[in-house]
């Protein structure tokens, strides 16, 4: 269990203002009536009926009393209440007219509530727990907020979430405040909802119709967001979905609940795209310069409709589907466009900025608005967006920081597009939303969050996560995921097990973080360098036995809940990671001809059948409530990012089973940790010279080296690639050569042998440095030598400081500690040793101090390359581009920046970020010369978007993987 657990309490989302311990005078709210006022917004009602239903389903009796009433008129004899008002109810303002409560502090704010234990609040009314909100928001907040804390999570409907029991709840003696929100406008965009969602949606409520959408507006005010772009994806089944549409009462009803509603980046004026077509519109039609009086009217239909109705309207145009403009002046269709929207609403609402605005800059149009082709009015929000994969792209700077309309964010958490889609599975890192967030928040987007969800399941934690911060920005700190993740679990599951679904959580965040599913195919970790693709698999492995362990310990009750938000994500995202790993394994194996690349061919096709098991399970999950929601294709994208319309696997290898080898290399075979083998498979009946293999076949039977300071261990593996049984000997020409196996048996169908080596270094010499060669025999003829580089030098003295090992070395950011200025984060990145950034309100000390690395080589290189991993990041202020300052030793110093800009400025967001973007890292090449002794590498970061994850030295032993080489020894470990 990660120390980062230990001690940590569950009190984060907000001050608990219930308890479940009784003591004299507590007002006890089992069966207290939930009163509201009859002329109050009816959104207010909705929230009340569904706290009283909250209080059934913890106590397991009835629902509490909900009655709307007359100020005037009092309650009718009742000893205790729970009174939910907002600022205009007239209860809430008799309580304060008889000075029963104090508004002064949440009058005029944005979403702000109170709550406090009144006596004899009204006539008849002993006491009562009241909840007043500054609006109508506010006060369902506080209601739903009061259900969280008895014990409902946000997602006991859309996730199977069972309360937390309890017979006994009181309200303590204090008042609380909540708000205002850090972000105004929070809220998602269901997108890319074909055909998980939709199937789903289709066959339990026919359409995207207003059923459906109350209980996605109860979610939402449920997590305090109040934002949504509707679904609307187009032709699945025709015309696809389009929210005004689909029910009339889609919007109505949403303004009812309190959900504020916009169209999507590309849908302006709360016109659905599919409309246009809906409406006779042929493909290509979607044409500012020859349909330009019928857009217009389209436009003004939608400003009409929307009269009245809680919304915000999306400005701007892009081409049809989701697509560039097809004109050669883009800019100047934008401006025309602006016009002619601003133009509507004085001539519907008779001012230009009567309704709240929002400009999306998405793709292009960012780069229309960058170059100045167009501006935009300053009650507009400016909405920056993301690269569609959480880097964002931009955010305000300069004099946008100070607009009227505020700015704010579009960021994904699933997306369909290039380089290659990702919507199957949560694959979203919480410590780079976190960090992506913070910099949007301090950088004064702060108007409007809204978060492509997909098909809102399963993306409940991340988006969960991302509301909190919305809502109370200080809540989570780079340091405190693991306590988010507490907290949620304890809520969701109760306190015997929060511990260990936070841990599993946890892990599973630190793990999704290496690279996101779709992007995983076959060859992308390394089976032959640094135990790479095992050291995965293991981990996955255990993160699966261990939910498996958690799972049992649940009451049944709980299982639904805890297999939707635990098992599932964690055994599907295992079984994807081990099914890639078996892939690239099998082409290996089958190269070297080995017979085990048919168990692997069979292993492959097992887990690719049970992947699809595993979301039928799912489908079937409480009688099919399910059923459609987890059926996303997600394997066989090939060299395009469109997803395939059904899972397949290619490339699959087989051997023959009923042949031998040629005689000349026999049947046992062996290769090595690092080497697939010069020419595996293949041979020169001219010129092989093996038992043992000699002259150019030697490299691929050569270990890597090892030494006290790593690798620890090294192995080989050996094989049959006959049909006979093959019985073997292996033996090292030290005592202090540690063989885990040295003789056994290898059947034709059998598994392979794979023989770890260690080294006794309290018996080795310090100044052995020698190549020792390991004999392998058989007793049926053959005869190999492995050959294994061993260094037996020692530091010198004990300074603190990270030594070479295997050629090169592998240095956290972190390095041996983090001081202010700089900020580590410790679950951010592909490394379980996080990110370091610098603090941008710390960022302006002058000067800003460097992150120093020593280190001790014993290598003599005359260039080594110093390669620096940074997380995924983009430029987001054009004045203010991302730079670094590196200084080797006592070289002068050098800047470089981070990216460069795109040779294809249309199509990428940086120079290299298609392969950037999948790999989750920059990484940036410094060529240095390094002499055996002790050095040091200084970095100084000069800008808070850079995140350093770690330093590669390489003097000459790097070898080829997906995350590089681990971290090296530290000398004070000694």
């Amino acid at each position: 269990m990660p120390s980062s657990f230990v001690g940590l309490d569950t009190n984060m989302f907000e001050e608990p203002f219930v308890t479940f311990n009784s003591s004299p005078h507590l007002l006890d709210l089992v069966g207290a009536t939930i009163l509201v006022d009859a002329a109050d917004f009816i959104g207010i009602h909705h929230a009340g009926r569904a706290l009283a239903e909250d209080f059934s389903r913890v106590t397991r009796g009835k629902a509490s009393p909900f009655k709307p009433v007359n100020a005037q008129a009092g309650s009718n004899s009742i000893e205790s209440a729970i009174i939910i008002g907002s600022l205009a109810s007239p209860l809430i303002k008799q309580l304060e007219k008889a000075r029963k409560i104090d508004i002064s502090a949440i009058r005029g704010k944005w979403e702000t509530f109170i709550t406090t234990v009144v006596d004899n609040p009204l006539k008849g009314c002993g006491k009562a727990l009241v909840i007043a909100g500054s609006d109508k928001r506010a006060t369902i907040y506080g209601a739903y907020t009061l259900s969280s804390q008895i014990g409902v999570s946000p997602w006991y409907w859309w996730a199977d979430i069972p309360a937390n029991f309890h017979s006994n709840i009181y309200a303590l003696p204090i008042q609380t405040s909540n708000g205002e929100p850090s972000i105004q406008y929070r809220g998602i965009f269901i997108n890319d909802e074909a055909p998980a969602l939709t199937g789903w949606v289709l066959e339990n409520f026919g359409s995207y119709n207003s059923e459906f959408y109350k209980k996605v507006y109860e979610l939402l005010l449920r997590l305090k967001a109040n934002f949504m772009w509707p679904a609307m994806w187009p032709g699945y089944p025709n015309p696809g979905a389009v929210f005004f549409l689909d029910d009339p009462d889609n919007h109505r009803i949403a303004d009812e609940y309190g959900i504020c509603v916009s169209t999507s980046h590309h849908e302006p004026m709360q016109r659905a795209s599919t409309e246009w077509f809906e409406e006779g519109h042929t493909d290509g039609s979607w044409n500012w310069l020859t349909h330009r009086d019928e857009i217009t009217d389209f436009f003004r239909k939608g400003v009409h409709r929307a009269k009245g109705l809680e919304g915000c309207f999306t400005l701007g145009m892009r081409g049809e589907y989701d697509k560039e403009m097809a004109t050669d002046d883009p800019g100047a269709v934008v401006r025309d466009v602006l016009r002619q929207q601003r133009a509507l609403f004085k001539e519907v609402y008779g001012c230009e900025n009567a309704v709240p605005q929002v400009l999306a800059l998405y793709k292009e149009v960012q780069d229309l608005y960058q170059a100045g082709e167009f501006t935009v009015p300053d009650d507009v929000t400016l909405l920056f967006a993301d690269d569609n994969f959480g880097s964002l792209r931009r955010l305000p700077s300069g004099a946008e920081k100070e607009r009227s309309g505020g700015a704010g964010i579009y960021y994904h958490m699933e997306y369909v597009g290039a380089p290659t889609s990702w919507k199957w599975t949560n694959s979203n890192s919480l410590g780079k939303i976190y960090h992506q967030l913070r910099e949007a928040y301090d950088r004064q987007a702060r108007k409007i969050w809204v978060f492509n969800v997909g098909d809102i399941k399963p993306l409940e934690i991340p988006l969960t996560f991302a509301m909190e911060m919305a809502w109370k920005i200080d809540s989570v700190q780079p340091d405190s995921i693991p306590r988010f993740l507490m907290t949620l679990a304890s809520r969701s599951f109760g306190s015997s097990a929060s511990l260990d679904i936070a841990s599993a959580w946890h892990e599973y965040d630190r793990l999704v973080s290496l690279r996101k599913h779709e992007h995983i195919e076959p060859g992308i970790f390394s089976c032959l360098h640094y135990v790479e693709a095992d050291n995965i698999v293991t981990r996955w492995k255990i993160l699966e036995s261990k939910v498996d362990q958690i799972y049992q310990k649940v009451s049944e009750e709980q299982r639904p809940g805890f297999w939707e938000l635990v098992v599932h994500p964690v055994k599907a995202s295992s079984i994807f990671t081990q099914l890639r790993v078996v892939q690239t394994r099998n082409q290996i194996y089958a190269r070297q001809r080995r017979n085990t690349a048919n168990k692997l061919l069979r292993e492959a096709l097992d887990l690719f059948d049970t992947d699809f098991k595993l979301s039928q399970d799912f489908h079937s999950l409480l009688g099919g409530k399910w059923n459609h929601i987890m059926c996303q294709p997600h394997m066989g994208y090939g060299d395009t990012w469109h997803a395939p319309s059904r899972d397949a696997i290619f490339g699959l290898a087989y051997v023959q089973r009923g042949q031998n080898s040629n005689l000349i290399v026999g049947q046992m075979g062996v290769a090595v940790e690092g080497h697939d083998g010069v020419r595996p498979g293949r041979i020169n009946e001219e010129s092989e010279r093996t038992h043992p293999s000699r002259r150019d076949l030697v490299p691929g039977l050569t270990l890597g080296s090892i030494s006290r300071y790593g690798p620890a261990k090294r192995w080989f593996d050996i094989f049959t690639r006959g049909t006979s049984t093959i019985h073997w000997t292996a033996s090292a020409p030290h005592s202090w050569i540690r063989l885990s196996a040295i003789e056994g048996a290898l059947h034709p169908d059998g598994d392979d042998a794979r023989v770890w080596i260690t080294i006794d270094w309290g018996q080795i010499p310090i100044d052995f440095d020698d190549e020792i060669l390991i004999s392998i025999s058989s007793k049926e003829g053959d005869f190999e030598h492995v050959h294994l580089p061993v260094h037996g030098h020692k530091v010198p003295h004990a300074s603190k400081l990270f030594v070479e090992a295997d050629g090169c070395l592998s240095i956290p950011a972190s390095g041996l500690g983090v001081l202010e200025p700089y900020q580590h984060h410790p679950d951010l990145g592909r490394s379980d040793t996080g990110s370091v950034t610098i603090s941008s309100t710390l960022l302006q000390e002058d000067p800003v101090p460097f992150l120093e690395y020593p280190f001790l080589i014993f290598t003599s290189n005359t260039s080594s390359a110093i390669t620096m991993y940074f997380n995924m990041t983009l430029d987001i202020d054009p004045a203010d581009p991302m730079s670094y300052d590196i200084l080797v030793d006592d070289h002068p110093i050098e800047r470089h920046t981070l990216v460069s800009e795109s040779k294809e400025k249309k199509k990428l967001p940086a120079e290299g970020w298609l392969e950037a973007v999948m790999d989750c890292v920059w990484k940036r090449d410094h060529m240095a010369s390094l002499s055996p002794g002790m050095h040091i590498i200084r970095i100084r970061l000069n800008h808070s978007n850079l995140l350093l994850e770690k330093i590669v030295v390489d003097l000459g032993g790097v070898k080829e993987s997906y995350l590089g080489p681990p971290a090296s020894f530290v000398a004070s470990d000694c």
